[in-house]
């Protein structure tokens, strides 16, 4: 969705990777994920089965259009689904917190 949605203003993926369809070209991800320009968060698993780190995690970080600055690529102990979710909320907190401003709170 980042690709294509221009509302987006930044992103963040957990338990992601790139998986490649050659028969169906035009859903394939590998032909999307250059055109994503938002910053963008990836959180994964290190010991990840379904996106293994060499040949799903990091072909998808490098692939992404935006600039390597805007891009941050995060590996916690964990299969799929990192095992200490607190983490993964940190990670993501502090994310957003950079790129969309942090949360501030009014008094009622």
């Amino acid at each position: 969705m980042t690709a294509i949605e221009d509302r987006f203003k930044a992103s963040v993926l957990v338990a992601g990777g790139l998986l490649t369809f050659p028969e169906l070209p035009g859903v394939d991800p590998f032909h999307f994920a250059s055109r994503v320009r938002i910053p963008t968060l990836l959180v994964n698993g290190r010991d990840d089965n379904l996106f293994p780190v060499e040949s799903s995690q990091n072909p998808l970080i490098e692939q992404l259009g935006v600039a390597a600055q805007h891009k941050r690529h995060v590996v916690l102990d964990g299969g799929h689904n990192p095992l200490r979710f607190q983490e993964v909320i940190r990670e993501v907190l502090d994310w957003f917190d950079t790129y969309l401003g942090p949360v501030r709170l009014h008094a009622g």
